[in-house]
């Protein structure tokens, strides 16, 4: 699979961000695994999608147990260079004993089977932090 990677972080990067979130915010959660199904609805409803591409991905991702994980994270990024909070995206897929593991490198985290063909490391990093990018008159600001 080729994969724009404009936004991709390298895992050392994405290592030293994801401490600096756990050293900073010891009590806090560090991850959420996201259905991806859940997802690609909010991507058809934003008319980004189209039924009957929606509902093959969403089959898709329900047959192959693929979902996403958000890391917490904490870094700088040039030309910045001031430490911000940011999500780090991965895949996952789900293992034979039921643990979503992170597609990293085109491979399942620990036990290092190749599963696809990417360019770059996987850990996507497209977010932009509230504040200030916010949505100053949405309900749940």
């Amino acid at each position: 699979m080729n994969t724009d990677t404009q936004n991709q972080v390298d895992l050392t990067t994405a290592e030293d961000w994801t401490a600096a979130w756990r050293t900073q915010c010891p009590e806090n959660c560090k991850a959420f695994l996201i259905p991806a199904v859940d997802l690609i609805e909010v991507l058809n409803e934003m008319g980004i999608l189209d039924d009957a591409t929606a509902q093959a991905a969403q089959n898709t991702a329900t047959q192959q147990s693929l979902d996403i994980r958000a890391y917490m994270a904490i870094g700088a990024e040039p030309p910045s260079k001031i430490p911000e909070e940011r999500l780090l995206i991965v895949g996952t897929q789900k293992d034979s004993g039921g643990v979503y593991r992170d597609i990293i490198n085109g491979k399942i985290d620990d036990t290092g089977e190749k599963i696809v063909d990417i360019e770059g490391s996987g850990i996507f990093d497209f977010t932009l932090p509230c504040p200030t990018s916010c949505d100053d008159n949405s309900p749940l600001n």
